[in-house]
């Protein structure tokens, strides 16, 4: 029998925690939930529903999921965040493989909700992420935004059957709000890799991220909600790249004026 922690890092979620932890009871042997100064009760239901709560200060999204992480009391980990439930028939897999014993590490099949419909078309399906692992043997890296795991060669990723529900916005207020913070983080991410802003990534990188949405990966099929989709993920990256073009121009290296990072 393999023991498993939970781990959550929250942020003002009370509307949607508690569906959240529910999904990993029965799976999970140990829930962890890391916030980071919520003000709106979110530690208060998570302690009800039997989660043990740290407080933290943001430090970014990898490395907040490391000190989740920290604190589990298990080697194995399964990360979900507020927004994401598990389903009926991931819920059995994972029941299922704790019996049988965990090696390598799981990659979870996801299923993204956009205002009210699951979406099956798109930049966002199909996707699968990593999500079960042994902490001895993976770690986020330090990215701000668009953290990923390290892992190392020679490890076998089994995917699992079911889904991981994501509720990713639930409004078109919502949405923009999440968009523009990514956009941010993204961008400062990038300058801080020194990643140069050209004129072109402007323009075109949000044509060609709306072309390969809504055509090329068939998000039509999905109607009104797939060209809504399509669309504010090419808005998303003209603002992402567009912050990029700012941060330059406003705070250039020393020895660079901002004419020659823009090429304008």
């Amino acid at each position: 029998m393999t023991f498993l922690s939970a781990t959550i890092i929250s942020f003002n979620e009370a509307g949607r925690i508690a569906d959240c932890i529910r999904s990993l009871q029965g799976v999970a042997d140990e829930i962890i939930v890391v916030d980071n100064g919520s003000t709106d009760g979110t530690p208060a239901i998570a302690k009800s529903l039997g989660a043990v709560v740290f407080e933290q200060s943001w430090l970014g999204y990898g490395p907040q999921k490391n000190f989740a992480i920290s604190k589990a009391g298990n080697n194995w980990i399964l990360q979900i965040d507020c927004d994401e439930r598990l389903d009926e028939t991931l819920r059995q897999s994972i029941i299922l493989l704790k019996q049988s014993g965990m090696k390598g590490a799981y990659a979870i099949p996801f299923l993204h909700n956009y205002y009210d419909k699951f979406i099956r078309h798109g930049l966002q399906f199909p996707d699968k992420k990593i999500r079960l692992w042994n902490k001895q043997d993976f770690i986020w890296d330090d990215k701000h935004v668009h953290e990923s795991l390290q892992i190392p060669g020679g490890f076998t990723i089994t995917l699992l059957k079911g889904f991981m529900l994501h509720y990713s916005y639930t409004n078109m207020e919502h949405h923009i709000a999440k968009s523009n913070r990514y956009s941010t983080e993204g961008a400062a991410q990038l300058y801080r890799n020194g990643k140069k802003n050209y004129w072109w990534k402007i323009w075109l990188s949000p044509f060609y991220i709306f072309i390969n949405a809504y055509f090329f990966r068939l998000g039509l099929l999905d109607g009104r909600h797939g060209f809504v989709i399509a669309k504010m993920e090419a808005i998303t990256t003209y603002m992402k790249y567009a912050k990029l073009w700012e941060l330059w121009k406003n705070s250039p290296p020393r020895g660079h004026s901002s004419e020659c990072t823009y090429n304008s």
